[in-house]
């Protein structure tokens, strides 16, 4: 029965849970919609930040688009130039109109800040005019040039997009004299028509690599990001923050993306130089060049990760909040709707409970034949939702609880009600899926399983029926840890009276004593009773007796086993009871004569044996206990030691038994042999037997010799050597003193009286 505070505490729970789960849903609800603005927020971020960034990186290509056209432009100026011309086409010049024009030469530098250097090459005259911030000699002839690239390109510029700039190295000196290597764009102008492959004249213009990093640099400045130029071999061709130009960056995952892309811009998020960034890019096709821009992906979303978790922070506090609320509101609202409910939850265990008891009791009274004949039956089934059938055969299975004593010393009434529940809750299930059953307590060690079963294939049916109740054992053993024994009766109709047939299979029940535990027991193949020819074996008793009272425990089992094994074989359960009675009260019978011969036993007034034959439940069981309560009531000190003195004294006669010919046996090598002192061994045998060991070697010896003057022929000195004396006259001696006559005188009698008594035979055959 559920208590009213127990009702109360499951409706406490129910509401908790119930505005729990309301607290719950709102958060997830919260984390949920906050994960998809988060998502939608950086997309959002990404496509913002690219448009910006390619505008920028856009911005970036203008400039390189305005370095190109200034470049072609000022290349035109050069060309146009009429004082430069003499520089271009001239083989010879004075020198004033030589530096007339590079006066000029100068000036177009100087006006164009992204002007690095400017070569005029004459090939006629094999001659460079340079315009250079950090070359002094502003006239070189092609062999002592320093840039020596410069001449190569010259020399190979159909190799070279046409107005397309050349990134490349160049070589300084400075005025210290030092060499050192300037990062530019190259640009060739010339005017050659046709196919030739010979330049006359041609105006190279450097580019500072300088230049671009500072425009990039400024179109980057305050944003932490690293913009860069690569050409279409995914080589750098304006150094980044971590590599210089010309480095080949095609290894990088990104790259290999960017260079496979079809789109002239994107983005997308990879890594770069172990860091997650947003790479954004922007190709021109015009150079082939392609900008990119790298922004660290933390850097972009930083504020939504704090929005985040400030979100995070924000569910935790209102689920937190939430169940305090649910906790302090659950025992305060709903209290009609709780009363309601728990009354309900009341009335349906009490009707539930009502209809289990009634059905259980009527199913008992039903085996105990108090509940009329069977034609009175079908509305009682109907009822009690009984599924038995009337018109089937059925047969009884009962289930015996083993070691009752110890399952009712374990558990609690209420717990023993509801492990009993559960075995016919297993057996049931098992049983359903083939036959239908109904399952009874009979309140004791007890549970019937009563069930219809099939008549038509009578051994496939008795092979069903055991593997079904050894499945129940082996679930009740591995679930509950109880082990069940089974009893089978035999198959009967209603009209046969279920209650007759409840009582044999009650009696067959009682022959677990000899089965053993988990053993199946069927009233239809239990052996046939001989009891009627049996008597107690009263002899085979006494020798069991006896060997108790020798304290020869392995032969008296023996002893005990003989008895036991030929009451089973009558197949009579009350023959098995009676001999049992009649071994326990041998038991007592034992223990109360070594009492009374001085062992120290302790006075039995009511038999244990007798006691445990009552409450243990198979013969293994009884032999156990027996002997083992046996062996501890005469496990007394004085018993022990008593027994031990005993052993020891047989060992020692049974040495002088098989060692008397020799005539060194004495008191020392019977003591040697025992490993024991002499002094010792002769007062606890002197104790024992009430004889020394010297008097009874001499006792054997002679006894050994009247036998051997009587039966044999050999002379008095042999016969003295073969008992064991060393001489003749120490044989005379002894034996006259021990017999009264000299060894002659005690044959000559023995023979004479032996044949006084053939002759007595011989004339009783003639008569």
């Amino acid at each position: 029965m559920i208590t009213e505070q127990t009702a109360s505490t499951n409706t406490n729970r129910f509401y908790a849970k119930l505005l729990l789960s309301l607290v719950v849903s709102i958060v997830v609800t919260l984390f949920v919609v906050s994960l998809i603005l988060y998502m939608n927020f950086v997309k959002v971020i990404f496509s913002h930040i690219n448009d910006s960034e390619k505008t920028s990186l856009s911005q970036a290509s203008f400039s390189v688009k305005f370095m190109n056209d200034s470049a072609q432009t000022l290349a035109l100026l050069v060309y146009s130039d009429p004082a430069i011309a003499q520089l271009l086409y001239y083989p010879s010049r004075n020198p004033v109109e030589n530096n007339s024009a590079l006066d000029k030469l100068h000036t177009y530098r100087y006006i164009t800040p992204f002007i690095h250097s400017i070569y005029i090459y004459n090939d006629q005259s094999e001659t460079f005019y340079i315009t250079s911030p950090v070359i002094d000699e502003t006239v070189q002839s092609k062999t002592t040039f320093i840039d020596k690239e410069a001449l190569s390109l010259i020399q190979n510029f159909r190799s070279y997009k046409e107005f397309s700039p050349i990134p490349r190295l160049i070589p300084e000196r400075s005025a210290g004299g030092e060499t050192k290597m300037v990062s530019v764009y190259t640009y060739l102008f010339h005017d050659l028509p046709g196919n030739s492959e010979k330049l006359d004249s041609v105006v190279v213009l450097n580019i500072s690599e300088q230049w671009m990093r500072d425009t990039i640099q400024a179109l980057d400045a305050g944003a932490p990001s690293n913009t860069f130029i690569i050409n279409a071999k995914g080589h750098l061709i304006i150094s980044n923050q971590q590599m210089p130009m010309f480095s080949d960056i095609t290894d990088q995952t990104y790259i290999q993306q960017i260079r496979q892309s079809d789109q002239q811009s994107g983005y997308f998020v990879d890594n770069v130089d172990g860091v997650k960034s947003l790479v954004i890019y922007v190709s021109n096709d015009a150079l082939d060049w392609t900008f990119i821009r790298t922004i660290p992906y933390e850097r972009i979303i930083a504020k939504i990760d704090r929005m985040k978790q400030l979100t995070l922070l924000i569910g935790i506090v209102i689920l937190l909040v939430g169940m305090a609320i649910s906790y302090v509101l659950s025992r305060r609202l709903y209290r009609p709707i709780h009363t309601a409910l728990t009354n309900l939850n009341v009335l349906q265990i009490e009707k539930r409970d009502r209809f289990h008891q009634d059905k259980q009791e009527f199913l008992r009274n039903l085996l105990r034949d108090t509940e009329g004949n069977a034609n009175n039956l079908s509305k009682h089934f109907t009822k009690l939702h009984i599924d038995l059938r009337m018109d089937r055969p059925l047969v009884l299975l009962l289930l015996q609880i083993d070691h009752y004593v110890s399952f009712c010393s374990d558990y609690p009434y209420t717990d023993r009600r509801l492990l009993k529940f559960s075995m016919m809750n297993i057996a049931s299930e098992l049983i359903a899926e083939h036959y239908p059953p109904e399952a009874v307590d009979m309140e004791n060690d007890q549970l019937v399983i009563v069930l219809n079963i099939d008549n038509d294939d009578r051994e496939a049916c008795d092979q069903t029926l055991y593997e079904l109740i050894r499945q129940v054992q082996t679930s009740v053993q591995s679930y509950l840890h109880l082990t069940l024994t089974a009893t089978i009766s035999a198959r009967f109709h209603w009209s046969d009276g279920i209650h007759e047939v409840y009582q044999e299979t009650v009696q067959a029940s009682q022959y677990r004593l000899v089965y053993g535990h988990q053993s199946i027991i069927d009233v239809e193949t239990l052996g046939e009773d001989t009891s009627d020819h049996f008597m107690y074996p009263s002899q085979k008793g006494q020798v069991f007796s006896e060997a108790l009272l020798s304290g020869k425990i392995e032969e008296a089992k023996m002893r005990y086993a003989d008895i036991i094994n030929q009451a089973v074989s009558t197949n009579n359960y009350p023959t098995i009871q009676l001999t049992l009675t009649h071994l326990a009260f041998s038991f007592s019978r034992c223990l109360d004569t070594m009492r009374i011969n001085g062992s120290h036993i302790p006075d039995i007034k009511n038999s244990p044996f007798v006691t445990l034959i009552n409450q243990l439940e198979t013969l293994d069981e009884i032999e156990k206990n027996f002997f083992h309560l046996y062996e501890q009531l005469i496990s007394d000190p004085e018993v022990k030691k008593k027994s031990r003195y005993e052993e020891l004294s047989f060992n020692v006669i049974s040495l002088v038994q098989e060692q008397y010919m020799d005539p060194n046996l004495s008191l020392v090598s019977v003591a040697d042999t025992v490993g024991m002192s002499p002094a010792y061994l002769g007062r606890l045998f002197k104790k024992m037997t009430a004889k020394s060991i010297p008097d009874y070697i001499l006792e054997v010896r002679i006894d050994k010799a009247k036998e051997l003057l009587t039966y044999s022929n050999a002379s008095i000195n042999d016969i003295a050597e073969q008992v064991g004396f060393a001489s003749s006259p120490y044989f005379f001696k002894v034996f006259k003193k021990t017999n009264g006559v000299t060894p002659n005188d005690y044959r000559q009698k023995a023979t004479l009286g032996s044949n006084t008594s053939v002759d007595n035979t011989l004339d009783s055959c003639n008569d």
